[in-house]
């Protein structure tokens, strides 16, 4: 059972980490950690496979418990360990969670035949939030994320490339900002759809079962766009701060 005020430690045996917290085995993942835990703790299991022990903390306890996420001790990691693990949440969601949940809505458009037309606008409308997250997460995979990391190595290195400044001379994070979107309100539009209008379906189990990870997936987006909005863009602002003074001494 999950208790959020227990913090999750390099001592405690990993097979334990996702007893507490069944949500944490999709951070373990996105790690690239794989299941065969045996008895290993946190600590040996992050050694064994080369993830850095403190970043694996923060992240399980910043998604354990929603009032933890200390962005200042994130400010420490490299940037680009953030975008490779936000980059595996993306094919996640791309690959598996969303399309998962629009088959539900496809087999239970199909089981009910005396609710055809409702059952097609629900799966309409989850069709165009998959056409709009798609849309988000192809943004952050092609302009924000590389933007980001070329940031990161021209701060590294102290070198303004001229490359750099034609490419994202007139780009800022608070420019992308302006169109972000929280993408987890039209999946809260979906739920309420489900629960107040649609008519009681045939098979109870598949409805709910279909609510369950729609409200699953609504908590690990706003986990996600918490790191990304309280972690990473603050960090990005930081950084194009010190690129602009880099620029000025050139």
């Amino acid at each position: 059972m999950k208790n959020s005020d227990m913090h999750i430690t390099g001592e405690m045996k990993m097979v334990d980490v996702v007893h507490e917290d069944i949500q944490l085995l999709a951070v373990i993942q996105r790690l690239n950690i794989p299941l065969g835990f045996k008895e290993k703790t946190v600590k040996e299991i992050c050694e064994q496979h080369e993830v850095d022990l403190l970043f694996f903390l923060q992240l399980c306890n910043s998604y354990h418990d929603k009032e933890y996420l200390p962005a200042d001790q994130f400010q420490e990691f490299p940037v680009d360990w953030i975008i490779n693990y936000l980059r595996n949440a993306h094919r996640c969601y791309i690959h598996f969670r969303i399309p998962a949940i629009e088959q539900q809505i496809v087999m239970l458009e199909k089981e009910n035949q005396g609710n055809v037309k409702n059952m097609e606008l629900l799966l309409n409308f989850f069709r165009e939030y998959i056409r709009e997250f798609s849309g988000h997460i192809d943004r952050e995979e092609t302009d924000v994320f590389p933007y980001i990391l070329r940031l990161a190595n021209s701060l590294q290195q102290q070198d303004v490339s001229k490359e750099f400044v034609d490419h994202f001379d007139d780009y800022s994070i608070d420019k992308y900002l302006e169109d972000h979107n929280l993408i987890e309100e039209k999946l809260f539009d979906l739920k309420n759809i489900l629960l107040k209008y649609l008519p009681p379906p045939v098979d109870d189990c598949k409805y709910n079962n279909l609510l369950f990870d729609l409200f699953r997936l609504e908590s690990d987006l706003m986990d996600h766009s918490d790191l990304e909005e309280k972690v990473l863009f603050p960090r990005v602002r930081n950084m194009e701060i010190k690129m602009k003074h880099l620029q000025n001494r050139h």
